[in-house]
């Protein structure tokens, strides 16, 4: 039987190509990964939007009690609402499923306080607009932004598509990890399930010596934790290895 020792349902963005590939590689020996898509649109409307669906994803997901947690698998989508919002969003898959529920804002504060850091480095793909939009709310939550670089930063609004991140390779995501560190940051987030980054959290890891986090990398690890799973994945940084 598949997911023997559990089963992790992902609600993904229905244009990401890249979380549910990732989340194959990065989950624990016996644990399964299950996904539903829900309408999205890379713009600040489409992100608020989602939270229209997440009800309906959830149920489906939950549906004869096939997972034992649900991940609400978007990092800007988990906290467009503001500080707290990434719990809104955990109440209501927790409500409607029965089971434990997580988001990748969730994940990433957790996987940020494992770490004891505080100054965090972030590379995205967004615009010039998610990027600060993003890192106010970074900035809400507490943290210290030393830096943030956007891949398409410079792409209008009206023409960015959510298919342009997941079209980039693992060399794009890690020459932004170099350019956002510097020496001031703890530690580099970069930000985003659809783009693609576990190959590269070891090389950059090694070439900048600190840890790296990536969205996809955190959720899976956090979702982990929270059902009690304390496996060491060799492979995609210290977070899963060693924390």
């Amino acid at each position: 039987m598949y997911g023997k020792r559990a089963r992790i349902g992902l609600i993904v963005p229905s244009s990401n190509t890249v979380c549910e590939p990732e989340m194959t590689k990065l989950v624990a020996k016996d644990v399964a990964t299950y996904a539903t898509r829900i309408l999205f649109e890379p713009t600040i409307e489409g992100l608020k939007a989602m939270e229209a669906h997440v009800e309906g994803a959830t149920k489906e997901l939950s549906s004869e009690g096939i997972c034992s947690i649900i991940a609400f698998c978007c990092t800007v989508g988990s906290m467009i609402g503001g500080v707290g919002y990434d719990q809104e969003l955990i109440q209501l898959m927790e409500r409607t499923s029965g089971v434990p529920a997580v988001t990748t804002t969730t994940a990433v504060k957790a996987a940020i306080a494992a770490l004891g850091v505080h100054r965090i480095a972030m590379a995205t793909p967004y615009t010039a607009e998610i990027n600060h939009m993003e890192k106010d709310l970074m900035e809400a939550m507490g943290y210290e932004v030393t830096e943030i670089i956007g891949y398409h930063e410079h792409v209008s609004p009206d023409e960015f598509r959510n298919e342009m991140i997941g079209r980039l390779e693992p060399e794009d995501t890690y020459r932004l990890g170099l350019k956002v560190n510097g020496s001031r940051n703890q530690a580099i987030f970069i930000s985003c399930t659809n783009l693609r980054a576990i190959e590269i959290i070891e090389p950059l890891e090694q070439q900048t010596g600190k840890p790296v986090i990536t969205s996809n990398q955190a959720t899976m690890w956090h979702a982990l934790r929270v059902l009690g799973i304390q496996d060491s994945i060799q492979g995609y940084g210290h977070l899963l290895e060693a924390l």
